[in-house]
């Protein structure tokens, strides 16, 4: 294990001692035994949230790109941090000409091309935006939206890869809950496609709302097969008072993962739109609840086989594509985002706030890059 103090972190950390490695899985089912081999490394722990968000697997230097949850709460300062995380030394390095160009990062995708697309969660007036990192982690191109289209906080994204679009949603946490945003904001709380063409993105016409039944849509996710949307809906009731939700649990609750078919409306050419939206899992529900389910469904990744991975209070819960609970990797204190990396695109990476583990699957990953 090694220990890293966020509070003087130098721009590299070089492991301190050699990992632990635990068995920490729970399988109702044989087809969740076929998918890992119970052993997770505890890749690097610090004393602040470093390990939040994004985990963006780059191939050429084998490391993730990885951003923290923000270090300054209640504040209006530039907060988070940019890291690469080395796989299998555990070595960090903050990435600090990202950190200068992206306020707030956020969720994060591969490009299939060695690079990566971040989410900027935007500060005080400034609108949330997406940005395109390239493969060495030092350029940052932002992509928009251009002045006329205001963003709330953009949480995650995904990459359509036929049609060269990017998925994104868009909630209000930064202004409803967590303070860092500044009205005006837009109320829908949208899931929105946009080509990742910089050019292309540029025309304000080419950012369009595709779904908007969710509460707070936060990760986003695609099936290997790019047939299947999958976007998670998380709000709690204890992050602000008298908030009205349309589709709440009890005590004000929203933790569920809705799936929609990907079509083609012909309006927009190839551009993918979301319809026939159907729930697939809810954490309120009883038979969740008696698996031991905690939290919310956060960040959402996919192996080959199409099994859907959700970050949530409990570790990573693992489902079939019909939404079958299969099993969880228990991680205690929850995970908020993870993905797929490594050589072959085996290792898992769990993103646990001030711990980041890596657990040797069986299956490997559909949203990597493995050049």
């Amino acid at each position: 294990m090694r220990f890293i103090c966020c509070s003087a972190m130098p721009d590299v950390c070089e492991p301190a001692e050699r990992p632990v490695v635990f068995e920490a899985t729970e399988a109702t089912s044989c087809e969740f035994d076929e998918l890992h081999t119970s052993v997770a490394v505890l890749l690097a722990e610090c004393d602040e949230p470093l390990f939040h968000e994004a985990g963006v697997w780059i191939p050429s230097s084998s490391e993730w790109l990885v951003t923290s949850d923000r270090l300054q709460q209640n504040t209006l300062a530039t907060n988070v941090k940019i890291i690469a995380l080395h796989h299998p030394s555990g070595n960090v390095r903050r990435l600090r000409a990202l950190e200068e160009a992206i306020e707030m990062g956020n969720g994060g995708t591969t490009d299939f091309k060695g690079g990566a697309f971040l989410c900027s969660q935007g500060l005080g007036s400034v609108s949330g935006s997406l940005w395109h990192i390239d493969k060495t982690l030092s350029v940052a191109t932002r992509l928009g939206p251009e002045a006329g289209l205001t963003l709330n906080s953009p949480n995650d994204l995904v990459l359509h890869k036929s049609s060269g679009h990017l998925l994104f949603t868009d909630p209000a946490y930064g202004l409803e809950s967590q303070g860092f945003r500044a009205a005006p904001f837009d109320t829908a709380k949208a899931v929105w496609a946009v080509p990742s063409h910089p050019q292309k993105c540029s025309d304000l016409a080419e950012w369009r709302r595709v779904d908007r039944r969710a509460d707070e849509p936060n990760g986003v996710l695609l099936s290997p097969d790019e047939k299947t949307a999958y976007v998670s809906d998380v709000w709690s009731g204890k992050w602000a008072r008298g908030k009205q939700l349309r589709h709440a649990c009890p005590g004000g609750e929203r933790s569920c993962v809705f799936a929609y078919d990907v079509v083609h409306d012909g309006q927009h050419g190839s551009a993918p739109s979301l319809a026939n939206a159907r729930k697939l899992i809810d954490l309120c529900d009883k038979k969740e609840v008696d698996t031991g389910a905690e939290g919310y469904p956060d960040g959402l990744k996919c192996d080959v086989r199409g099994n859907l991975y959700a970050g949530c209070g409990d570790g990573v819960r693992v489902y079939s594509p019909d939404g079958s609970y299969l099993g969880r990797i228990k991680v205690k204190g929850g995970v908020s985002n993870l993905c797929f990396g490594g050589r072959d695109g085996k290792t898992l990476l769990l993103l646990n706030k001030k711990r980041a583990f890596a657990v040797r699957m069986k299956v490997k990953g559909a949203i990597i890059c493995d050049e």
